[in-house]
């Protein structure tokens, strides 16, 4: 019986077949070439930054926005509507000393092509002070300064207590610890015995006197904060990596590790001029800040008690008002950067 002959095996790479997976396969690849991973380029811009981050999240904060409207209100009234007014803050009327706010009168305006309306008027719409001086623009032009020293002073602290801070945090060893040192000086230094001693040696308190004497007592929080993050960014792989570079040490201090500390000291600033306003107000009342004829919150308040026994309450409630408000919202404002800046949030 004769055997069969098996056929041998047809091999994958002989015939059509091969040519036919072959194609197939690129006509699968270029069908899906838009979908490779490897090859689709991410396009420019596609990542924000984390300060656009920052910016995106404290604008969703609807506190912290309203709050920065009002202050952006507020400064610009301070700013503006006394180059506008003059010295209405300091004019005095002594025929109307003590009136009283929201007093209303008709009156008439004239109107171009003859026309004449009459409308509600109110000569001093907050009152008057005891010299018959306008309530409203001793309040705005008071405004202004205790924004001025406010702001001032706190760049004073950041100047002051940044540079230390940055020194000691950077360098440490002994120059660390004398910077410290002179740190624990300035904390145990008692702030109103300091102003009342400058008061005494300069014969008066001037506002460019008031703003140094807070930013040369005030600084150390931003001192140790600066010096804090110091300490922490220099030991970082980047830092190291840089000095092995050969970078020096004023690059690595402004160009690496000064912008990557910069949140909780922008948070920190936000958050102090809050507490300079409050002081400055706290050292007009006892009579240690800019003097008369110069409004401020603070020295507005002077002698508050002969005022609520006479029932002149407006004359305390406006400064105070205006204090609260301007204190609460630069809080708020400075709690959104605080969440805007924290990596965290979402």
């Amino acid at each position: 019986m004769a055997e069969k002959e098996t056929p041998a095996p047809r091999s994958l790479l002989a015939g059509d077949s091969f040519t036919k997976a072959v194609a197939a396969e690129q006509e699968l690849r270029l069908a899906h070439a838009d979908q490779d991973l490897v090859t689709t380029e991410i396009p420019e811009g596609g990542e924000l930054g984390f300060w656009k981050l920052a910016l995106l999240r404290f604008l969703r904060h609807r506190v912290a926005t309203v709050s920065l409207a009002i202050l952006a209100t507020i400064a610009v009234l301070a700013i503006f509507v006394p180059i506008l007014q003059g010295n209405l803050y300091r004019d005095q009327d002594y025929r109307n000393p003590y009136g009283a706010p929201f007093l209303f009168h008709s009156r008439q305006l004239a109107l171009p092509a003859g026309i004449t309306i009459t409308v509600p008027w109110a000569d001093h719409l907050l009152g008057t002070d005891d010299l018959g001086r306008d309530e409203l623009a001793r309040l705005i032009r008071g405004g202004r300064v205790s924004l001025e020293v406010g702001l001032l002073a706190m760049l004073g602290y950041i100047i002051i207590g940044g540079s230390l801070g940055a020194i000691a945090g950077y360098y440490g060893g002994f120059l660390d610890n004398l910077l410290m040192r002179f740190t624990d000086v300035i904390i145990a230094m008692p702030f109103i015995l300091v102003v009342v001693a400058v008061t005494a040696a300069l014969g008066g308190v001037t506002l460019q006197t008031l703003i140094m004497v807070i930013a040369f007592t005030g600084w150390y929080e931003i001192g140790r904060l600066m010096r804090a993050q110091f300490l922490f960014l220099r030991e970082s792989e980047f830092v190291q990596a840089a000095r092995a570079l050969g970078a020096s040490d004023f690059r690595i201090i402004f160009r690496h590790i000064l912008p990557n500390s910069l949140a909780p000291i922008i948070v920190s600033a936000t958050l102090g001029v809050s507490g300079i306003i409050l002081l400055e107000a706290a050292l007009g009342f006892l009579g240690y800040s800019i003097p008369y004829p110069e409004p401020s919150w603070g020295n507005m308040l002077q002698g508050f008690e002969d005022k609520l026994l006479r029932d002149q309450t407006y004359l305390v409630f406006f400064p105070s008002i205006a204090l609260v408000v301007t204190a609460l919202c630069i809080n708020l404002v400075g709690d959104g950067i605080r969440d805007a800046l924290d990596p965290r949030q979402r």
